[in-house]
């Protein structure tokens, strides 16, 4: 019996304490990068970049890239913003066996079929990479526009490959 009014004693002083020692939540720190800042740290690095436009719930600027243009939109933006994406479309004689192919064996981005408007028309295709950023600033773009980067390309020659005329 002692033991139970131990135990019943040490709960209700847990409940209790809590609500006597809580105190306030820091202010949430910063992160993200602002749309401004990536566009002027992307034309630093040598890109062509139009923008920003306004579409649908996003931010997007456009880079010309040549030969593989492509996009990154900033999507629920404040000031800041955390929630990124990376996007190029591609249109030509692709099947959504090769898409699903590329997704299977493939890591970081994935890709999207969609069925010509037309008949006799070219599919298209969106590969995309989300990007979640922890802190601040455009530095911490630096590893994931790399890796986008190469795996577009990556993506643009199994593409190519792909359709390339059997020898």
């Amino acid at each position: 019996m002692r033991l139970t009014a131990l135990i019943a004693a040490a709960a209700l002083t847990g409940l209790a304490a809590p609500a006597l020692a809580q105190t306030a939540a820091p202010a949430p720190t910063p992160r993200g990068v602002s749309v401004a800042d990536t566009r002027a740290w992307l034309t630093g690095l040598g890109g062509q970049v139009s923008g920003p436009e306004t579409a649908a719930n996003a931010q997007v600027l456009r880079i010309a890239d040549q030969p593989l243009p492509w996009t990154l939109a900033f999507y629920a933006c404040t000031t800041l913003c955390d929630d990124l994406q990376f996007s190029a479309t591609f249109t030509g004689p692709i099947t959504e066996a090769q898409v699903s192919e590329w997704n299977r064996n493939s890591r970081y981005v994935s890709a999207a079929w969609y069925p010509p408007a037309t008949a006799g028309g070219e599919a298209t295709v969106v590969a995309r990479q989300d990007l979640l950023l922890t802190a601040d600033g455009t530095t911490q773009l630096q590893e994931p526009t790399f890796v986008w980067l190469q795996q577009l390309r990556a993506f643009a020659q199994y593409l190519a490959g792909q359709n390339a005329p059997a020898q």
